[in-house]
């Protein structure tokens, strides 16, 4: 909703006008009880959602369509409604990070130089030298506007590094045990799923699930390439990721205990 404040149009000088995000406000019931919903539409590079003792706070990117929208709202509002459900007492969920000029960022086994600058110009952007992230942030920008743009395009560069690896390990996984037809793979900065396959055979991996072990990291694509066969979570689905890695469980709990510390 945009709000323009006139309070005494008889002076000289008029007000500014004070805008507010476009929001929406709502309470939904977990355990029993109301817990209030607060949707806010930023000018932001992603989409996050953070639960704690004032509610679930989602912000969305005004930059998208309206149907992808609603979409990630549904998806990180289900995220949050099981996480409250699971922890009752309002657990806090994932946090920003503010990237340092010349500091360490360690994925998997990989380890990438962070370097920023800032410059006059109005876009922000990064650049992939090897190892090496190089931010050019535009000067001006708020504490959250900078730490946003900073985590989309640190996003972005490793999604760009580390698509090949992830994609040639997808198609060993399939020939080993699946093989089934593999389409299009590709990689986001998801908060809210690790991995995703659509009925047309196409995966979508979350470039934060490469901050867990490697085991970790192939029981998520072997999950998603058993979707190839079932296409739901039956008691048939999980016999075939059993019958694929035995010890899926452990790694289903290590996701759920660090699904709030793996981030960017």
């Amino acid at each position: 909703m945009l709000f323009s404040l006139f309070d005494n149009l008889t002076l000289t000088k008029p007000k500014p006008v004070v805008e507010e995000p476009l929001h929406q406000q709502f309470e939904i019931t977990v355990n029993g009880d109301g817990v209030p919903v607060r949707i806010l539409y930023e000018p932001r590079f992603n989409n996050r959602v953070t639960v704690n003792k004032n509610g679930i706070l989602i912000r969305i990117s005004e930059k998208q369509h309206k149907d992808e929208q609603r979409k990630q709202i549904d998806t990180l509002l289900k995220w949050a409604k099981e996480k409250l459900g699971d922890k009752p007492e309002l657990m806090d969920s994932m946090q920003q990070r503010v990237y340092v000029n010349g500091e360490i960022l360690r994925v998997g086994d990989h380890e990438f130089v962070i370097s920023v600058f800032h410059h006059d110009k109005a876009k922000s952007s990064a650049k992939l030298f090897k190892n090496n992230i190089v931010l050019s942030i535009a000067r001006g920008l708020t504490k959250d506007a900078e730490a946003d743009a900073s985590s989309y395009l640190v996003a972005k560069c490793l999604c760009k590094f580390f698509l090949p690896i992830v994609t040639q390990r997808l198609h060993e996984l399939n020939n080993l045990y699946f093989k089934k037809q593999l389409n299009v793979v590709s990689m986001k900065y998801a908060t809210s799923f690790w991995g995703h396959c659509s009925r047309g055979g196409n995966i979508v991996v979350s470039v934060r699930l490469l901050f867990a072990p490697a085991r970790t990291v192939d029981y998520v694509l072997i999950h998603e390439l058993a979707h190839l066969v079932h296409h739901d979570h039956s008691a048939r689905f999980w016999k075939v990721v059993e019958q694929v890695m035995p010890d899926y469980k452990n790694h289903e709990k290590h996701l759920k205990d660090y699904s709030t510390k793996y981030y960017l």
